[in-house]
C-alpha cells in the first residue's frame, strides 16, 4: 500500500510540475521575446547591413535598430521641439508683419494730418484772406484795433 501511496503521489507531483510547466511555457516564450526585443545586443543588423543603402531606409529597417530604439524618445522630444520652434517663428513673423504695417499705415496718417495742418494754416493768413476779398466789399481796416475797458 505504501508503494502505491508513494507512486501515486509521485504521478501528481509529475502532472503538477507538467501543468506547471505548460503554463510558464508562454510566459517563458513572451519573456524571452521582450528580452530579445530590448536587449543592447542587436542580431538583426549584420556586418553586411551596417552601411545605409535607399533600400533600408525604405524598407524601415533603420528603425528596427539598436541605436533608434535607444534613442526613440530623444528624437521625439526633438520632433516635438523643432515643432514648436518653426510655430514660434511663424508667429513673432506675422506679428512682425503686422508691427510694420501699422507702423507705415500711422507714418501715412501722420502725413496726411501734417498737410491738411499746412493746408488750414494757408488759408488762414491774412494775405490769402484779403485775396479772396478782392472782389467784394469788404476791406481790411486802417486803424489799429483797440480794447474797450468795462467798468463793473
Amino acid at each position: 500500500m505504501k508503494e502505491n501511496h508513494s507512486e501515486d503521489e509521485q504521478l501528481r507531483s509529475k502532472a503538477t510540475e507538467e501543468e506547471e510547466l505548460q503554463n510558464s511555457a508562454p510566459k517563458k516564450d513572451s519573456l524571452q521575446a521582450l528580452k530579445e526585443l530590448t536587449s543592447e545586443e542587436d542580431d538583426s543588423v549584420t556586418e553586411d547591413h551596417k552601411s545605409v543603402t535607399l533600400g533600408t531606409l525604405l524598407g524601415g529597417d533603420i528603425l528596427a535598430g539598436k541605436w533608434f530604439r535607444r534613442n526613440f524618445f530623444f528624437l521625439v522630444m526633438i520632433v516635438v521641439m523643432l515643432v514648436l520652434y518653426v510655430g514660434n517663428r511663424y508667429r513673432c513673423q506675422q506679428e512682425f508683419i503686422e508691427t510694420r504695417n501699422l507702423t507705415d499705415t500711422l507714418i501715412d496718417r501722420k502725413y496726411k494730418a501734417l498737410t491738411r495742418s499746412s493746408q488750414l494754416k494757408e488759408k488762414m493768413r491774412r494775405s490769402y484772406i484779403q485775396e479772396v476779398l478782392v472782389d467784394t466789399t469788404l476791406k481790411t481796416a486802417n486803424t489799429p484795433s483797440y480794447n474797450l475797458k468795462v467798468e463793473e
